[in-house]
């Protein structure tokens, strides 16, 4: 009877996180007016209608280039802050732990001083503003998550290449870095799918058309005259697809880094 009711309650859990995915995978293959739960007839035209407009491939120029510098800029400081949490002795370590408590606070609390800031430093309506904004909301949690890989890590080996002579920068890329594969990956997941799918930032930052991003692209299918269901849903699964696929191949990667495991 308990083996039931677990199995009822994680269907039930199941079914409510995966209907909005199959939802907008139903509609965006649909017939533009099939009202059907299942549809009669399978298309890709909403597809179509969504490639074949210029201003996609500037979108998708777009999170790409947020996407991929927001990872290198957060993986190098990543590592730097993590190492340090993890090996430094410095005052204010054993406060590390605030890393936790700042992803907590809302963005949209501090939206209108980012703005105004970055107006003040002539970045506004830039993707180096949209760039920096991801970086460093997503520094912390990944300072943390390398920090916790290398704490997972023997010292010894560090100390033993420290006494043959080798430097502290020397121990970082030349020991601890070629076995943090799994906290790298762990980090570049973790910042690759808040950069892509995040809109608020570029919302806020930006305010050409030609700089916008994929979230913000897939809005224009909301008119004032009604909603473009099927393009909206087809732009929902392309964004969706990068994510759930990276997470998907590296997901044994993403969950070692995570709590700062080897891989066996």
């Amino acid at each position: 009877m308990k083996k039931c009711f677990s199995i009822l309650v994680y269907s039930l859990f199941l079914s409510f996180i995966l209907f909005p995915f199959l939802w907008g995978l139903r509609t965006s293959l649909a017939e533009r007016y099939d009202s059907n739960l299942i549809p009669t007839h399978l298309t890709l035209s909403h597809y179509h209608v969504l490639i074949s407009r210029p201003e996609f491939y500037d979108y998708l120029r777009n999170s790409l280039v947020v996407s991929l510098f927001s990872i290198i800029l957060t993986l190098f400081v990543a590592l730097l802050g993590g190492y340090a949490l993890a090996r430094l002795q410095f005052k204010g370590r054993r406060f590390g732990a605030l890393l936790l408590v700042l992803p907590l606070l809302p963005p949209v609390a501090i939206l209108v001083p980012l703005v105004s800031y970055f107006q003040k430093l002539g970045l506004y309506n830039t993707l180096s503003a949209v760039i920096i904004a991801n970086v460093v909301f997503n520094i912390p949690l990944s300072v943390w998550m390398v920090r916790n890989f290398i704490l997972g890590n023997p010292v010894e080996i560090e100390e033993a290449a420290r006494i043959d002579g080798c430097s502290r920068w020397g121990v970082l890329f030349r020991i601890v870095l070629p076995t943090m594969g799994p906290g790298i990956i762990a980090v570049l997941v973790f910042v690759f799918i808040n950069a892509w799918n995040n809109y608020l930032y570029a919302f806020a930052l930006t305010s050409s058309q030609s700089l916008r991003v994929l979230p913000q692209g897939i809005l224009s299918f909301l008119g004032n005259w009604g909603t473009y269901w099927g393009g909206l849903t087809a732009g929902g699964m392309l964004v969706l697809l990068p994510p759930v696929v990276l997470f998907f191949l590296f997901q044994k990667w993403f969950v070692a880094g995570i709590f700062g495991q080897q891989l066996k």
